[in-house]
């Protein structure tokens, strides 16, 4: 038994990752509200970065939500998780994670027996080619595990095929999701 008495296998841990003003935040807005997300258990939310947009008050509290932020790579580690459940006593878990650091501090970081639910990528569909020309290590580590990647701000100019590639040639089995600025969502095709 873990902590709380549960067993720590059966928290639910969640990860939304992508790059600064990505639109991680407003995904993870959106999901605590919709009502296929919408038990009324209480979800921490860890935010590895402040971006744009906060996290609204009255959103959170509908949504039985409670945010703490890590900003700092070296201050995300197993003890501030620690700390953060004991003081929140959450039933799940959905971390923010900061598109500049590796996948493997994650992975360093979660207690012992966790195991990620859902891991999803949203990257910026007109910013992504250039971190892909610039920081190709960190562009491709964040499309490689996903079981979701969502290309956000689609329009008609946008080279679906490139992005498509990009995340086939390192994912055969992610979803992949073309958000247009208009808010529809088109799968890959």
């Amino acid at each position: 038994m873990g902590l709380f008495g549960k067993k720590k296998e059966e928290m639910m841990v969640y990860v939304i990752m992508g790059f600064l003003e990505a639109g991680k935040t407003n995904l993870i807005r959106d999901l605590v509200v919709d009502d296929m997300f919408d038990d009324k258990i209480k979800t921490m939310i860890l935010a590895c970065e402040e971006g744009e947009l906060e996290y609204e008050p009255d959103v959170l509290e509908k949504a039985n939500c409670v945010v703490e932020y890590i900003e700092d790579e070296e201050a995300f580690n197993g003890k501030i998780i620690q700390k953060f459940l004991k003081k929140h006593r959450p039933d799940r878990i959905i971390i923010e994670y900061n598109g500049m650091w590796p996948l493997q501090a994650l992975y360093d970081a979660l207690p012992k027996g966790w195991e990620i639910f859902q891991m999803m990528t949203v990257a910026d569909s007109p910013t992504f080619p250039a971190y892909l020309a610039n920081m190709r290590q960190l562009a491709v580590e964040k499309v490689q595990e996903p079981d979701v990647v969502i290309f956000n701000r689609v329009t008609d100019a946008t080279d679906k095929a490139t992005l498509h590639r990009a995340v086939r040639m390192v994912n055969r089995r992610a979803q992949i999701l073309f958000e247009t600025v208009n808010g529809e969502v088109e799968p890959d095709t």
